[in-house]
């Protein structure tokens, strides 16, 4: 017969235990981090994501102390560079930069290199409202000039996107649906590519993020049509609102949040977490995304993991609607 504990002895013994468990992990996250930190991008360099990722890695290297070392790793729109992260070493010392583009793919491609439930969300370092911009070639000004346009010829309003399947492509279907007129999309092979051809007047629409086109809209190379904030934007008082055109569903940002692989420790997810959140609130960093076009979020993990989920359910709505295939 195999004997037994008291059972205030196995509670006392199994307190102990566990205790024991756990020194090595709360250990770890307060030596965290001891070494450098890849932070990767699964875009080319010069993109929003991109950009908030610099951003936040400088502020967490001169808060920590370490090195965070940004590496571009694109391909797939975004899967290359996520499942590079899915299958990193748990320990904390890769982290994972997603944006929308992570909640579409989950229905956009019938197979990922990466289960969704390999990576555990930490916190949305940030969002940036989107901008519908167009061509200065365009023969209209406004939303509601765009519209009668489009009525009038319909199918001759043309849009530029990075892609199939990208924000660019779903959100100007999204904006052709509410508004109710048909728009001719014209993917290219990137997001610069894009822009150029916008520029050029080749194309007349895009819809971007405010980050990506503020250098254009600055140098006033584009001409904005309306942005997608509840209110308006103080470094661009004369952008008007999506709800102010008559549009006040298409009131969505872009978001870029920060994923580890799913085993990585509760404790070194906890710290990760509680870092950026400290520099989130900092005003020098909040300057640094103004500059950017962009704006602080933060939250707590549970918080964070709510987000992506409920993102991921709308944009594979609008995915499902546009039938778009990627390339």
């Amino acid at each position: 017969m195999t004997p037994t504990l008291p059972r205030r002895k196995f509670l006392k013994i199994s307190s102990t235990a566990l205790l024991m468990l756990d020194t090595p992990l709360l250990a770890q996250a307060q030596t965290y981090p001891s070494r450098p930190v890849k932070v990767i991008v699964p875009f080319a360099p010069g993109g929003t994501t991109d950009s908030i990722a610099r951003a936040i890695a400088d502020e967490l290297a001169q808060s920590t102390g370490q090195p965070y070392v940004v590496e571009n790793r694109p391909g797939a729109g975004g899967n290359v560079g996520t499942s590079f992260v899915a299958k990193a070493p748990a320990d904390g010392y890769t982290l994972g930069m997603i944006g929308n583009s992570f909640a579409v793919n989950q229905s956009l491609f019938r197979t990922l290199p990466y289960r969704q439930t390999e990576l555990k969300p930490v916190v949305i370092v940030a969002s940036s409202p989107f901008v519908v911009i167009a061509s200065h070639s365009a023969p209209y000004r406004t939303l509601s000039e765009l519209v009668r346009y489009a009525r009038e010829h319909p199918g001759v309003v043309t849009y530029a996107s990075g892609g199939s399947g990208t924000i660019g492509h779903l959100g100007a279907h999204w904006l052709a649906d509410l508004a109710g007129v048909k728009l001719q999309h014209v993917p290219y092979k990137g997001a610069a590519p894009a822009l150029v051809d916008v520029v050029s007047g080749h194309v007349q629409l895009y819809f971007d993020t405010l980050t990506s086109s503020a250098p254009f809209l600055r140098s006033a190379q584009v001409r904005p049509l309306f942005i997608t904030t509840p209110q308006r934007v103080a470094q661009w008082p004369d952008i008007p609102t999506a709800t102010e055109v008559g549009l006040p569903s298409l009131t969505r940002s872009a978001w870029i949040g920060i994923v580890v692989p799913a085993s990585t420790p509760a404790a070194v997810t906890e710290r990760i977490n509680r870092d950026v959140n400290g520099i989130l609130h900092s005003e020098r960093f909040q300057t640094k995304l103004r500059a950017l076009g962009a704006t602080a979020v933060g939250g707590s993990l549970a918080e964070t993991k709510r987000f992506i989920d409920e993102e991921t359910q709308r944009w594979g709505d609008i995915v499902r609607a546009s039938g778009a295939q990627p390339d």
